[in-house]
């Protein structure tokens, strides 16, 4: 065909009208051909014809190619076969391909190239399926394909991984004789290399000989060993290369570059540079655009910048891997150091270069940057196309201007699924997930329905709203509409999710089920969500699948320490500790915090969180903090502050409200007015009053330093209250025995709307028991269990039982031990048992003690307050027995201390 360059275009646009009006006849039963037609004023023959359609088809001018086709239908031109072929391929290059079909089917004895022409149009507009239906349809017409349509067919098999009909074309291949065109023989070898059938890929290049194995039967076997990440096999291909008759080229090395980044050996890319450099090509754009995106990925930014300084052409996608390297690691300022060098040398950047750019100033500490690189590319007079667009979006949302980002997006002039992706995933970062679901379905037109991104994205703002009817009916879409195997994965991770996040364990494990090669997100996912459902068991059982088969991430053990720490496994906690050792990831500060999390549940193994956070080689603010509140929630206060004094001398963070709580906590665990008052201060110069859990820490210092007033003061100082604050009130009168006070307020919290919860009822049972208000405790302790069934705890009947020994009714407390409902109640029977020491009464006191020797063999604290009950009642005798006892059974009492605080 005659091509039309750019200087005929405005000749052919002027001539159209006249060409069109003069070179047909509008009697359908009197066409007049083409090339039978005289040249004429117009100057077009037969092979101006052609040439148009084709510069039609160029620019996608599909009005006036349908003006060309009703013209060739009134002349009766259009039963011309090579016309109608023409047609055909018009129609599917610019995605027409309904009436690329029309054309193809008004065609009465479709010829070879009518049937490859309409296999190529439905496989290139990616609908490979039918490309391979149609391709059968030729095969079955009894024709002979083509190489080129057998190497199309052999591109839609690779596309849908049909590695079944790849093996029958490739028969087809075999029987034709085309196996010995390297054209079909590299869409083979690339057809099985997609299909992961490596072996059979491996197996046909075999046996190709020698002398005909030319660069791209080489290139596909070794990019299909890459993909694999089989280090060993593609090395031993380039070997096996080098000593062959086809020397490796520039694709090569591309390739090999690309391997050292995906496996990120350092070692083995400094190894492929030095066989580029022997070869003399590292001056070559392809080969050197490979090495810089190499050492960027790789982290080597100084020698990424010496190759691309290197380049005999600054290549632009070159300069995009090194701006996408000092973006990787965290290096914003040097990377547009670097780009404002690049242009003072003179270029000129690209949309690409620009987008690069813009991902760079989505790290930075402010958005003033982005702001001006935006208002650079607006004078550039680059248009606002997606890929631009989406990196635009990405900038403003980082910073969780979410109004700019919106304005970018309506000013991309192609939306295509990318930005609107790119949209709905700041949206939906930035707590915006009914505006992502709106976008999503106001986008239909553009073909949004089918990009399994934008559902993804639409099912996670569904979990996050708790939207489970919506997520279902996305459920069924996904299921009527079979999505390509690639993509599936992604949309069951996205379904998986939003039955987890909407509570409904049940349906994320039957999707979690239908996944047939999980991944690692998935697995966490569900460990994650059986965890937080507190189907703990379960939690560890899917876990110990998912180690048969895949490493876990830090996330994954993340969810099963929690899980460990939940069910009280300590020794399953320790086999997980024991594990991360092993594969290294006990480095990782989020790993770490969840180890030192998990210990902290058990009083006795503080020490071994503290030893976790001492091995930790990067400690975040996280860490500090859990380790902080890991020494206070288990009463080590001095160890508390003293790790607060080293985290301001060793670190560079600010005390968050955290950090300020939990120290707040510790001068009050040692009734240390002075530091707590100090902290207030703190509290007060940054801000944090308006926190509600650092406002109740200050709340509760107050009270156990023995001074409610201020603890009242301040907490009627607080505008906004919480279940937090009020129940930290209620816990200082319970300290100072105003039971009328803590009722009160109880009854306050209730009247504002709030759902006590079990920590609320442990502090009015509290105060009724140091108060000495035996019926009012009772009615609470009614009202808890007939309401409040399953939030029942052992601490509760611990704070009854307590209120009933005050009151000396010690066989009422023992009757509700005995119907407490609690498999091991020794805390009941110690706290009755101090009761009766109380009380003196040694005969109830004997029988408990004895109950509880059976329970717990060597326990000091049982033979202390026997010891005391017999002491009180003067019955020396027992003493002295009950002391061999404790010597005989190695029973040791630690020592108690006292102190007090003296004035500086």
């Amino acid at each position: 065909m005659l091509l039309i360059n750019s200087t005929q275009t405005k000749r052919v646009s002027t001539k159209l009208p006249f060409f069109l009006t003069t070179h047909f006849t509008t009697s359908p039963n009197k066409p007049t051909p083409l090339h039978s037609q005289p040249q004429n004023n117009g100057g077009f023959s037969f092979k101006d014809c052609v040439s148009l359609l084709q510069h039609l088809r160029d620019h996608g001018d599909i009005k006036c190619g349908r003006a060309l086709h009703s013209l060739f239908i009134k002349s009766a031109l259009v039963k011309d076969v090579f016309i109608q072929n023409n047609m055909v391929r018009f129609y599917g290059d610019i995605g027409e391909l309904d009436n690329a079909r029309n054309v193809f089917d008004e065609i009465p004895e479709p010829s070879l190239v009518s049937w490859t022409s309409l296999v190529s149009c439905y496989v290139h507009a990616g609908q490979c399926e039918m490309g391979l239906r149609l391709f059968c349809g030729l095969c079955g017409s009894g024709m002979r394909p083509n190489e080129f349509g057998l190497s199309v067919a052999l591109k839609a098999c690779r596309v849908v991984r049909d590695r079944l009909m790849g093996r029958l074309i490739h028969g087809l291949i075999l029987k034709t004789g085309f196996d010995s065109h390297s054209f079909c023989g590299a869409s083979i070898l690339h057809m099985y290399a997609e299909c992961g059938d490596i072996e059979n890929a491996k197996k046909f290049f075999d046996g190709v000989c020698d002398g005909e194995r030319c660069e791209a039967l080489w290139n596909t076997l070794l990019n299909a060993y890459v993909q694999m990440s089989d280090v060993e096999e593609a090395m031993k291909l380039f070997h096996e290369m080098g000593l062959s008759v086809v020397l490796p080229n520039r694709f090569t090395y591309t390739i090999l570059a690309k391997l050292c980044a995906d496996m990120l050996d350092f070692e083995l890319g400094r190894s492929v540079h030095g066989q580029i450099i022997k070869t003399g090509i590292e001056n070559d754009v392809v080969v050197g655009g490979a090495l810089v995106d190499s050492y960027a990925k790789l982290g080597f930014l100084n020698d990424a910048c010496k190759v691309f300084h290197i380049l005999e052409e600054k290549d632009n996608m070159a300069l995009c891997a090194l701006l996408a390297g000092f973006n990787q690691i965290g290096e914003s300022k040097e990377g547009l150091a670097f780009y404002i060098d690049f242009l003072r040398e003179g270029n000129t950047p690209d949309p690409y270069i620009c987008a690069s750019v813009v991902s760079l100033c989505s790290n930075l500490e402010t958005q003033l940057a982005g702001t001006q690189v935006h208002c650079g590319i607006v004078k550039l007079g680059f248009k606002m196309d997606s890929y631009l667009g989406s990196a635009f979006i990405n900038m403003y949302g980082s910073f969780g201007m979410t109004s700019d980002a919106y304005r970018c997006f309506l000013e991309v002039c192609n939306k295509n699924e990318i930005c609107i992706s790119a949209m709905m995933n700041n949206l939906i970062l930035n707590s915006n997930d009914l505006k992502a679901l709106e976008l999503f379905c106001g986008m239909k037109e553009v073909g949004i329905a089918k990009c399994n991104n934008a559902i993804s994205y639409a099912l996670r703002a569904c979990g996050n709203l708790y939207m489970l009817k919506e997520g279902r009916s996305f459920h069924s879409f996904i299921i009527k509409n079979l999505f390509e195997d690639d993509s599936r994965l992604g949309l069951e991770n996205a379904l998986l999710e939003m039955y987890v996040r909407c509570r409904v364990i049940d349906d994320a494990k039957l999707v979690f089920q239908e996944i047939q090669i999980p991944n690692v997100f998935s697995w966490t996912t569900i460990i994650s969500g059986c965890s937080e459902s507190g189907n703990f068991v379960e939690a560890l059982g899917i876990f110990r699948d998912m180690l048969r088969s895949s490493k876990p991430s830090q996330f994954t053990l993340i969810s099963v320490i929690q899980a460990c720490a939940e069910m009280n496994a300590l020794d399953i906690g320790k086999q997980v500790h024991s594990y991360i050792m092993k594969v290294g990831f006990e480095y990782y500060p989020f790993v770490g915090s969840a180890l030192i999390n998990m210990y902290a549940v058990f009083k006795n193994e503080t020490l071994n969180a503290f030893m976790v956070f001492l091995s930790m080689k990067e400690r975040d603010l996280i860490s500090w903090s859990v380790m902080l509140t890991a020494w206070v929630q288990n009463g080590y206060h001095e160890e508390a502050l003293k790790l607060f004094a080293e985290f301001q001398t060793v670190t560079i963070f600010q005390v968050d409200e955290s950090i300020l709580s939990s120290c707040i906590s510790a001068a009050a665990g040692l009734a240390a007015l002075d530091i707590g008052k100090c902290f207030h201060s703190w509290v007060n110069k940054l801000g944090f009053e308006i926190d509600l859990h650092v406002a109740s820490s200050i709340t509760d210092m107050y009270s156990k330093c023995g001074n409610i007033k201020d603890a009242c003061k301040f907490f009627n100082a607080i505008s906004d209250h919480n279940l937090v604050s009020w129940t930290a009130m209620i816990y200082g009168y319970a300290y100072h025995g105003l039971g009328k006070e803590a009722i009160d307020m109880f009854n306050k919290a209730t009247q504002f709307g709030l759902e006590p919860d079990g920590v609320t009822f442990t502090g009015v049972l509290a105060a009724c028991s140091h108060a000495g208000m035996v019926t009012e405790g009772w009615e609470y302790f009614e009202y808890m269990r007939s309401k409040y069934n399953s939030e029942v705890t052992i601490n509760h009947y611990a704070c009854m039982v307590d209120l009933l020994g005050r009151a000396s009714k010690l066989e009422e407390a023992e009757d509700l031990i005995k119907e407490a409902p609690f498999h091991s109640k020794s805390l009941l029977w110690k706290t009755l048992l101090g009761a009766c020491s109380k009380h003196e009464n040694a005969e109830v006191g004997n029988r408990i003690s004895k109950m509880l020797a059976d329970i717990e063999l060597n326990e000091p604290s049982t033979y202390v307050l026997l010891y005391n009950i017999y002491a009180s009642a003067s019955m020396w005798k027992d003493c002295i027995e009950l002391r061999n006892k404790m010597i005989e059974g190695s029973v040791n009492k630690q020592p108690g201390s006292s102190w007090i605080q003296l004035a500086s």
